[in-house]
Order: structure tokens, then C-alpha cells, then sequence
């Protein structure tokens, strides 16, 4: 299976995670992020705050759709964290989705639930 490693041309993109989602919008008042295609779901809790902001910026930006553009886009913003999700599967599921949708050219749905 072929792991996405070119980085995108998102020039606002830092080198680390906390950089890159202090740049996104807010994610105030979202409750829960889903993928239904993958029975995937993320809430916001500790841990889990940055994917909240990720998916709901991905979401914002392309129309509700995650696709091979907006997944490389997340794989970016994920920065420094995309290369130990490759060597150890499993670890981090918010970027393993977003290699599948790259590795296997989807289109899904994302919804952002909020209050």
C-alpha cells in the first residue's frame, strides 16, 4: 500500500502540529466530527482536539468532502506526527483515515455536528 508523502503546496503550513492548528479557525461549539463511510467518529476531549480542528477546517474547506486533496492537506497539518502513524499502524486512526482515502483515491463524507 502506498503511504502519501509528498506535502502539499498549503504554504501557511509550519513545521509542527501545534503551529499549524493555532492557524485554523476555531473549532468552538462542535460536538462530534463523523465519517460514516468508515463508522468513524471524533469528540472533542483532551487528545483529541487537534483532530477536531483538523477535520473540522478539511470539512469547512472542501465542502463537507474529504477527498485525496483535502486528506493530503490533513497530512500535512499533522506534520511531525504523519511518520510515526505510517511506522506504527493504528496508533494515530484520525491520520490512518486519511491515508486510506488518499491510498484508495475516495471521496466520503464529513459532518460536522455542532451545538
Amino acid at each position: 500500500m502506498l503511504r502519501a508523502s509528498r506535502m502539499s503546496n498549503a504554504s501557511w503550513v509550519a513545521r509542527g502540529l501545534k503551529e499549524n492548528v493555532a492557524k485554523l479557525p476555531p473549532a468552538t461549539g462542535v460536538r462530534r466530527i463523523s465519517i460514516p463511510t468508515f463508522k468513524h467518529t471524533i469528540e472533542p476531549m483532551p487528545g483529541k482536539m487537534a483532530s477536531v480542528a483538523i477535520y473540522n477546517h478539511l470539512a469547512t474547506k472542501y465542502g463537507g468532502k474529504l477527498n485525496k486533496q483535502a486528506a493530503q492537506e490533513g497530512l500535512d497539518i499533522y506534520a511531525e506526527f504523519v511518520e510515526e502513524a505510517r511506522q506504527h499502524a493504528g496508533s494515530h486512526p484520525n491520520i490512518d483515515l486519511l491515508f486510506k482515502v488518499i491510498d484508495d483515491n475516495m471521496v466520503v463524507d464529513v459532518h460536522v455536528d455542532k451545538e
